[in-house]
C-alpha cells in the first residue's frame, strides 16, 4: 500500500524551502499527486529515494565551499515575468562554475526598503547556526537597499562572506528605487486613505514617473 506524506512533511524531511520542492517539480525530479481541494501529496517511495539522492550529493561535496544562496525581487509583477527564477537559475550557475555546494536558496519578494524580510531573517538564521561560508547574491541592494554593512558585518562575525556576481546598472537601480519608494507610500496611503485611496496615491506616482522619464 502506497504511503503519502503533504508537502509540509516533505520540506522537513528534505530539509528543502517550497521554492526549491517547486523547483524540483518543474524538473520533473517529483511528481505530486494533487487532491480535489488542490494541496499535493507526496508519494514516500519517491521522497525515500531523493533522501538518498542528497546524501550522496553532500557525501560527494564534502571539499565544496558551503553556500546559499539569496535572490529577491521588488514586486510580484517581476516575480511574474520570470525575474526571480531567473536571477536564481543565474546564481546556482555561478555556484556550480566556483565549485560550491549550494545547501539552500531563499527566493522573496518585498522591498529592498523592507527590514522584515521573512527569506533574508531565515537566511541570517542559518549563518548564525550553521558553518555557512557563502552568501550569494546578484548585486548589493538584493540583500539590503539601506543598512547592507551591518549585514555583511554580522555574517563576517560567523566567518561568512557575502560575494555579489554583478555589478548593478545605475539606471535599473534608480528605476528599482523609484519602484520601493512607490511602494512605502502606497502603504501608508492604504493606512491613512483605505485601499481605494491608495490606489488613487499609487496611480499618481506612476503617472508622474512616466512623465518625468519622457
Amino acid at each position: 500500500m502506497a504511503i503519502f506524506l503533504t508537502q509540509k512533511e516533505v520540506l522537513k524531511t528534505l530539509n528543502i524551502t517550497r521554492p526549491t520542492l517547486l523547483r524540483w517539480e518543474e524538473k520533473g525530479l517529483i511528481s505530486p499527486i494533487f487532491l480535489d481541494s488542490g494541496h499535493r501529496r507526496y508519494r514516500k517511495e519517491d521522497i525515500d529515494r531523493l533522501t538518498g539522492s542528497v546524501m550522496l550529493s553532500e557525501a560527494g561535496s564534502s571539499s565544496k565551499k558551503k553556500c546559499v544562496i539569496y535572490s529577491r525581487v521588488s514586486t510580484k509583477k517581476q516575480q511574474e515575468t520570470g525575474n526571480l527564477k531567473r536571477q536564481t537559475e543565474r546564481l546556482i550557475e555561478y555556484a556550480n562554475a566556483n565549485n560550491y555546494h549550494v545547501l539552500e536558496v531563499f527566493e522573496e519578494v518585498a522591498s529592498g526598503i523592507n527590514e522584515n524580510r521573512r527569506a533574508l531573517q531565515r537566511l541570517m538564521k542559518k549563518v548564525s547556526k550553521e558553518d555557512i561560508e557563502v552568501v550569494l547574491a546578484e548585486y548589493k541592494d538584493r540583500i539590503a537597499r539601506f543598512g547592507y554593512e551591518y549585514i555583511e558585518r554580522y555574517c563576517k562575525s560567523h566567518k561568512t562572506n557575502i560575494e555579489c556576481i554583478e555589478e548593478q546598472d545605475e539606471k535599473d537601480l534608480n528605476q528599482e528605487m523609484v519602484e520601493d519608494m512607490i511602494s512605502v507610500i502606497t502603504s501608508f496611503s492604504a493606512r491613512l486613505y483605505g485601499q481605494r485611496g491608495a490606489r488613487k496615491v499609487k496611480n499618481q506616482l506612476n503617472r508622474l514617473e512616466k512623465e518625468e522619464t519622457i
